[in-house]
């Protein structure tokens, strides 16, 4: 038998198409990549869509007679790669449906066209200010041809990245399921005795087997930000892998010895307790790259192995190509991410990049970064363009990106159209801890705090740990519920974000000595009505409050989100300033954040909720929030009526 050739004929599916004389598959012109026999297979399928292909003729399409493969390893490999590169999920298919005992089946409807000259890949360019434009918060028709995305591509004051981006690379668009097989945490690294000079390696160790692990097929693996809370002191295995519902951990540590960088590695089975697989690498301390190399060579043809998984290729997995930069990358992972020390991880993520632009890894750092600069710091609009140009650069080195902005959505105000994207991910992922923590952001924005907090377990019980989910904090605390409030705020304890969360809980419980204490952490964490609240714990005049106040009101960070202005109106009525409070509280329902019932028992609004205009807003957030059931009641009735998607 010949062997088979690449598909000649042009299809388009989807955002898909195949370009079939340079033998590839683009998305929206921008190629995806894809191993050779995986678009072998896609050929296939599309060749012969809405018809079952049987496993075995694509046995025999893909080898010719007489060579020996271990085909059901192979063929679930190359099925699951082609998966992956299309964003498809088996048990909720949108493009290939498996037929159990049978085959595979394309299911989506296709266009076939004679072979022509198809779109070619975008430009690399540059991000200007006037590409910013977007008609009824969606892209125009101009704009839906260009790489970018984003709806959210309109005044770069509405490009709150932050959430979007903290989703961080690990995520590649796969699901973080319940623990059933092959579930992996990979633990902060030892430092055994390298020295303070290599202390980061701790962190950048553990984050680079997890990006390369992430690539790897048949095994989930816990984002890094889920197990990185455990670097401040030697964990357990057993009892981190019990708390994060994993079935494996990968631990380590590392030395300096006679000139070598040695690094040590073990697979704990966590219901055995006990070490099923060791490891030792050694290299030149300034060799990171080749470090880089031998664990990922070692995650395939050792620790997969060890679980059962064998003849897994690692040469997806993106590779550093510059000592320095991976360095410089390796290094910022351990800078807080707080305002101030937020802008040295930028220096020197800028640093990195500008001696290897092709690392995928550190372009989304940068992207994160600079979301937080523009959030939390002083960047401002320039902050908030540099993160789509560095999400744009990552989009075109890995397609592949799973693009989920609905927190986006929510803080620009769109909470109609930020559920129904919510809903229709939720539907079609519903074991995807992201898609919970959208969701309950989404309610929470809307008021129903009972359901947000629901929508943050589902989360938790997908993916403990994951400092991403820290916000799930903010609806225990809108309902009073400050024990599982300060339980959320550990994921992210140490930095001004969680300072700021327990200061508002001091507050809310008439502590005032521990929200004075709170106070001067939580400064660091760049929410602009710390300072009023620290100003009145502080006995400052009356003068300098109303000062402090009028200036709240205007400060550019609270224009981003409304949520803010809602924090910022509790405090701003705590301290006495009852006029601004309301104005502040009046912005918020405007931008859509409907705060009833969280208003009627947030005792930081004693002091005006004797006003007559207190009620007129209350009636205002009940409104806000009726007018978002009728909408979620129509989607949701049109997504059951939706075919191809179970409930």
């Amino acid at each position: 038998m010949e062997t088979p050739v690449l598909p000649k004929r042009a299809y388009r599916f989807g955002l898909f198409q195949i370009d079939p004389d340079a033998g590839r598959l683009l998305r929206q012109g921008v190629p995806v990549r894809l191993h050779e026999q995986s678009l072998r297979v896609l050929g296939l399928l599309l060749e012969r869509a809405g018809d079952i292909v049987t496993r075995e003729e694509l046995r025999q399409s893909l080898w010719p007679d007489g060579t020996y493969v271990e085909f059901e390893g192979s063929i679930n490999a190359i099925l699951k790669r082609l998966r992956f590169a299309l964003g498809d999920d088996a048990d909720n298919p949108v493009f290939i449906e498996t037929v159990p005992r049978l085959g595979y089946r394309f299911i989506a409807p296709v266009e076939r066209e004679q072979p022509s000259n198809t779109e070619a890949p975008a430009k690399e360019s540059g991000l200007r200010t006037s590409d910013l434009h977007t008609v009824g918060g969606e892209l125009s028709p101009a704009s839906r041809s260009s790489t970018w995305p984003l709806w959210v591509i309109g005044s770069a004051a509405g490009l709150a990245l932050l959430a979007l981006i903290a989703w961080r690379f690990e995520w590649k668009g796969r699901s973080t399921r319940p623990v059933t097989r092959n579930v992996i945490a990979v633990l902060p690294f030892l430092n055994e005795g390298a020295g303070p000079s290599f202390d980061y390696l701790r962190y950048a160790i553990a984050n680079d087997l997890v990006t390369d692990l992430t690539y790897l097929p048949s095994i989930t693996v816990r984002p890094f930000a889920s197990t990185s809370r455990y670097g401040s002191q030697p964990p357990d295995p057993e009892a981190v892998g019990k708390e994060l519902r994993v079935t494996h951990v990968v631990a380590g540590g590392f030395l300096v010895e006679k000139q070598k960088l040695r690094v040590n590695l073990e697979l704990i089975d966590v219901v055995q307790n006990q070490s099923i697989w060791r490891e030792e690498v050694a290299v030149s301390p300034q060799d990171l790259v080749a470090l880089h190399d031998r664990l990922a060579t070692l995650a395939a043809e050792g620790l997969l192995p060890a679980i059962n998984l064998s003849g897994v290729a690692t040469d997806e997995a993106p590779t550093p190509k510059n000592e320095r930069a991976l360095e410089l990358f390796s290094t910022s992972l351990s800078i807080p991410l707080d305002p101030e020390p937020n802008l040295l991880a930028i220096k020197m993520l800028e640093e990195s990049l500008s001696l290897d632009s092709s690392y995928p890894p550190a372009w989304n750092e940068l992207a994160r970064r600079y979301s937080i600069d523009y959030r939390y710091g002083n960047g401002g609009e320039a902050a908030a363009i540099k993160a789509l140009v560095a999400y744009k650069h990552l989009s075109e080195l890995d397609p592949n990106w799973p693009i989920v902005p609905t927190n986006i959505r929510v803080e620009r105000g769109d909470l109609d159209g930020a559920y129904d994207q919510a809903a229709d991910f939720l539907r079609r992922h519903p074991d995807m801890a992201i898609g919970h923590h959208s969701m309950s952001y989404v309610l929470r924005y809307a008021g129903l705090l009972d359901e947000a907090t629901q929508q943050c377990n589902a989360a938790f019980a997908l993916d403990p740990g994951f400092n991403g989910f820290r916000s799930c904090a903010v609806p225990y605390i809108l309902q009073g519920d400050y024990a599982h409030a300060r339980v959320v705020i550990q994921l992210d304890e140490h930095s001004g974000f969680g300072a700021t969360l327990r200061m508002t809980i001091a507050l809310r419980s008439g502590n005032t000595a521990a929200a004075f204490v709170e106070s001067d952490a939580a400064a660091l964490g760049g929410f602009p009505f710390v300072g009023l609240a620290r100003r009145y714990l502080n006995h400052a005049p009356e003068a300098e409050l109303r000062s402090a106040a009028a200036a709240l009101e205007v400060n550019p960070r609270s224009e981003r989100d409304p949520e803010m202005d809602y924090f910022n109106a509790g405090v701003m009525s705590y301290a006495g300033q009852g006029d601004a409070a309301l104005r502040q509280l009046a912005k918020a329902i405007r931008g859509n954040y409907c705060s009833y019932p969280a208003m009627e028992k947030d005792p930081l609004f004693n002091p005006i909720r004797h006003r007559t205009e207190f009620a007129e807003l209350r009636h205002a957030a009940m409104q806000c929030q009726q007018d978002f059931q009728v909408h979620r009641r129509q989607v949701d009735a049109a997504l059951q009526q939706r075919p191809g998607i179970s409930n």
